[in-house]
């Protein structure tokens, strides 16, 4: 072989060293998953949990949380704490909130926290009617648009409401019997999730206030999903940060032997 022929075998192995290697980047890219692209700064983390504080507004009866001091030091610092209920804030609902023998929180495995999630918004239904509740047709037009809802899946409901947050009165929306007129899914809706698509829960962005059957936004639409063995988030925000479709959801509930706990709950969008 002449030295005109291998320099120019050793060009064309220069010219395929370049493709392939950037093929290999990305497969590795594509082949990696939600929780290594976030890590790397590739994928957007959105936290849905509210900040504690001795301003959150508390619904059912409950106590705003007021801070106790632990420890004094100096003059300048005081160490404080918030005593939290289990249902206070964003938290998570399961089954055993409301079932005997069901599992706690404590016993549910790690992997059940874990989960693919939608999000439906009816936000702007929201802003004229105030205690609107998702509807089938609601679910179905998001079908429409997006594909079937995933077994499995969470869905999120986005209502807005989480904008209210920093007011009590507003959040909490009592009417004059004390009953909290805020938006959710509809038993219809719940039904739907949970017979059809097999849904493992849901998430809103307001409170699930244990609330006279066949109220807006309350128990009835609560006590079908949870009796059925899924679960609910409560007092979600940053709703509005997430796509339709193809987020990931971190739910981290404080591991209690109770039916309910409070919850750091993050997003990791595709």
């Amino acid at each position: 072989m002449d030295t005109q022929t291998r320099r120019r075998g050793r060009r064309q192995a220069r010219l395929w060293v370049l493709p392939l290697a950037l093929l290999l980047v990305q497969t590795e890219q594509v082949g990696a998953g939600a929780l290594e692209r976030a890590m790397l700064g590739k994928s957007m983390v959105v936290d849905l949990t509210h900040v504690v504080t001795e301003r959150a507004p508390a619904g059912g009866g409950q106590d705003n949380p007021r801070p106790e001091v632990l420890a004094e030091e100096d003059r300048n610092s005081t160490a404080q704490r918030l005593p939290l209920s289990a249902d206070l804030a964003t938290h998570l609902d399961l089954p055993a909130s409301i079932v005997k023998g069901k599992p706690t929180v404590a016993q549910v495995p790690a992997r059940e926290f874990l989960v693919h999630a939608v999000l439906v918004d009816i936000g702007a239904k929201v802003a004229q009617t105030p205690d609107y509740r998702a509807t089938v047709e609601d679910l179905q037009a998001w079908e429409r648009r997006n594909g079937r809802i995933p077994k499995g899946s969470a869905v999120l409901l986005h209502t807005g409401w989480a904008r209210r947050w920093s007011d009590a009165a507003r959040y909490l929306n009592l009417d004059a019997q004390g009953v909290p007129r805020v938006p959710g899914f509809s038993p219809g809706a719940m039904a739907f999730l949970i017979s059809q698509r097999d849904i493992r829960g849901v998430g809103m962005d307001t409170w699930g206030a244990e609330v006279p059957p066949g109220t807006h936004g309350g128990d009835d639409g609560m006590r079908p999903l949870l009796q059925a063995g899924k679960w609910q988030l409560v007092n979600l925000t940053n709703l509005d940060r997430l796509p339709a479709k193809g987020a990931k959801l971190v739910v981290a509930p404080l591991r209690l032997e109770a039916g309910s706990a409070p919850a750091r709950v993050i997003a990791i969008l595709p």
